[in-house]
């Protein structure tokens, strides 16, 4: 099996800004870089996209000359930040604790955990079965850092080690346990 995992393009926001499932659209110049990735993406036999209109787009135009329609699927989406999505990271660090010593267990007001991601995207790589051949998924940079931490069976807080830039295709190739990473630029 092969898991080709791209996070979506630069989104058109400001940079302090925290997004994480609000909808926004890509910023501009993003269908250069999708064509660089789509020559370096193998064929995938799926896809598999975030709602998000930011990884849609990416996920479009990477499966339309395969003949290929992206599916849709909920568990990819960004991770739930709660009240702190459409506000400034440097306000939020001011109003709040980031609470990295737990992030796990702790969430951002009325979000999610670390935790409640890795279990859903867990769960949606775990029944995608051995049986697909080449599928590429395009997501955000939590569900990308959580697939790797579940396919490599890594401690939960190794995700964050990852760096995950927007655009870059991460691959994995193996089965169950025995996975080959590799990073790749587009």
């Amino acid at each position: 099996m092969e898991l080709s995992l791209i996070r979506h393009p630069r989104p058109a926001t400001d940079p302090d800004v925290c997004i994480g499932q609000l909808d926004v659209e890509c910023a501009g110049g993003w269908e250069a870089h999708a064509e660089r990735l789509a020559r370096v993406l193998a064929n995938p036999t799926r896809v598999y996209t975030s709602p998000a209109r930011r990884c849609r787009a990416l996920a479009q135009r990477l499966a339309a000359p395969l003949g290929l329609e992206p599916r849709v699927e909920a568990r990819l989406l960004e991770l739930d930040f709660g009240d702190w999505e459409g506000r400034r990271w440097s306000e939020i660090g001011r109003a709040a604790p980031l609470r990295a010593a737990d992030h796990l267990n702790l969430a951002p007001p009325g979000g999610e955990t670390w935790g409640a991601l890795l279990g859903r995207v867990g769960a949606f790589l775990s029944a995608l079965g051995p049986e697909l051949e080449r599928v590429a998924i395009i997501t955000h940079a939590g569900p990308v850092r959580a697939a790797l931490v579940h396919c490599l069976d890594l401690p939960a807080a190794a995700g964050a080690r990852f760096d995950v830039g927007y655009g870059r295709l991460t691959r994995l190739t193996g089965t169950g346990g025995d996975w080959r990473l590799e990073l790749l630029n587009a």
